[in-house]
């Protein structure tokens, strides 16, 4: 995690934790056919990784939030399990969501939507182009069209960069483009 910036101190066992006591902080939809063969290699051979959790404290006892491993959560859940076994890290919220933005980066059928979205979440949360970049591995050129896209709420230029029917660069072009006319023609 040094790469990644992420100052979470590592943790030092793998716990069972109860999964009621586990919420999402930054969820995902799920392409089904991959959910459920994620349920199936779960059921099959067990839990190869671990979730990763950081605690909160709270009157009732702890509780957690997700870092990292919602697919393996709730396919624990679908497998009518009541605990998970869990790294438990202790980081800041905006580590957190640093962190599961890396996982989801990493993972190699993502939703492009959502990374899009959590790079809008940290420019609102006031990191600059350079640091997403760096923290994310993107480069700044690409952090700074998407963030520019958000700004101007083009939610349909997003969708096609996304499903890479145009280019970031081309998304751009039409976004910023004076005349309405030709935005719609574009």
């Amino acid at each position: 995690m040094e790469n990644s910036g992420i100052s979470a101190r590592p943790a030092q066992r793998v716990e069972w934790i109860p999964i009621n006591r586990i919420s999402v902080v930054n969820p995902r939809a799920r392409n089904k056919k991959v959910f459920r063969e994620i349920v199936d290699n779960i059921a099959q051979i067990g839990l190869k990784r671990p979730i990763t959790v950081t605690r909160r404290a709270e009157a009732d006892g702890p509780f957690y939030d997700l870092v990292c491993g919602q697919g393996r959560l709730d396919a624990y859940c679908a497998l009518g399990q009541d605990e998970v076994p869990a790294l438990v890290v202790s980081a800041d919220p905006e580590d957190c969501l640093i962190a599961s933005l890396v996982e989801n980066c990493a993972r190699r059928q993502h939703n492009a939507i959502d990374l899009l979205q959590d790079i809008g979440g940290m420019r609102q949360r006031g990191h600059d182009f350079s640091d997403i970049a760096r923290k994310t591995g993107l480069s700044i050129d690409y952090v700074m069209g998407v963030s520019n896209l958000l700004e101007r709420g083009e939610q349909r230029l997003l969708r096609s960069v996304e499903s890479r029917v145009i280019p970031l660069s081309v998304a751009v072009e039409i976004a910023e483009a004076d005349d309405h006319g030709v935005q719609r023609a574009l």
